[in-house]
């Protein structure tokens, strides 16, 4: 008998998962501008398709797109760019970090929130019929987190209890994520279906393999942002982990949030991923069975456990 395939919400409307490399944190329309960065965008629309189209070439097949509600979403973008490359984007909803949060949703209740984020799911977003299969980025800013950050995280886990999702996470400059995790754990949320975000970030190695080691994913998702920390750094990150025998454990991704990150913009690209880190983690000693592990079948997997609650509950 044929597998069934997995079905996954794409800025296309909803599609079998397409084999091949799954980035799971990435940006592909953004506008984080404030008075402070004025830079703070992503929106070069021929460059960006350019740059997808070769991660289409290299292998890649699908997109966790985490721009979420306050970071400047737009889908219809993502629709055209999905189009134009042939790799499946997979759109996201939730509330970013404190700074980027609506100033009313200080005011806001967990179930106000819920509430959205409910509609966002069931009706569609940015105006479309496209309902995502992903709460995210849902943001920290710890620890400790602020009190509004809490809510969103309550708000996200219950929501998590009632659709079938998966619940990826931003944990600032890599810090908060235990406090991220145990928020959504307490919540009912099962750790196959969390992604803490930017743990090659995180200044404790030790932290990063707590939280792999409760069974949530844990994110090595800022490569090639040697501002925040250096490649070898992550590449040790990823040994370790391997090591520990937590490799299945491991997400790839670059979060490619600014133009200046694109190549013709003088940044390090979207494929660097795969052209320049890989590479690196081969030079480790990391198997290139792990190394596919980690790109395929790790991030099938993970959104795999929204579409088995999908199948438990019956839904469509």
């Amino acid at each position: 008998m044929p597998a069934i395939p997995l079905m996954v919400q794409t800025a296309a409307g909803k599609q079998p998962l397409a084999t091949g490399i799954i980035y799971t944190h990435e940006h592909l329309w953004l506008d984080l501008s404030t008075t402070d960065d004025l830079h703070g965008k992503l929106d070069q629309f021929d460059l960006i398709v350019e740059e997808i189209g070769e991660l289409k070439s290299l292998g890649v097949s699908a997109i966790m797109e985490l721009t979420c509600l306050g970071m400047g979403r737009d889908v219809a973008r993502l629709h055209e760019i999905q189009l134009a490359t042939g790799v499946q984007i997979l759109p996201a909803t939730g509330y970013y970090h404190h700074g980027f949060h609506p100033a009313s949703l200080a005011d806001w209740s967990v179930d106000q929130i819920d509430a959205v984020l409910t509609r966002e799911l069931t009706v569609g977003i940015d105006g479309t019929t496209v309902c995502p299969m992903i709460l995210g980025e849902i943001g920290g800013s710890g620890p400790p987190l602020y009190e509004d950050e809490v809510k969103v995280f309550r708000a996200v886990a219950r929501v998590a209890q009632k659709f079938p999702v998966v619940v990826t996470t931003h944990a600032h400059l890599g810090r908060g994520g235990r406090e991220e995790l145990n928020l959504l754990l307490q919540g009912g949320v099962a750790p196959e279906r969390i992604l803490i975000g930017h743990q090659d970030l995180c200044p404790s190695l030790e932290e990063v393999l707590f939280i792999a080691q409760q069974g949530a994913y844990v994110g090595i998702d800022t490569v090639g942002k040697a501002r925040y920390a250096s490649d070898q750094r992550r590449a040790a990150y990823v040994k370790a982990l391997v090591e520990a025998g937590l490799a299945d454990r491991v997400l790839l991704s670059c979060d490619i949030s600014r133009n200046p990150y694109l190549r013709k913009r003088g940044g390090q690209g979207y494929a660097y991923l795969i052209r320049v880190f890989l590479p690196m983690l081969l030079a480790e000693g990391i198997a290139a069975s792990t190394i596919s592990q980690m790109l395929e079948e790790n991030p099938r997997h993970f959104l795999m456990a929204a579409n088995a609650l999908q199948m438990h509950r019956g839904l469509s």
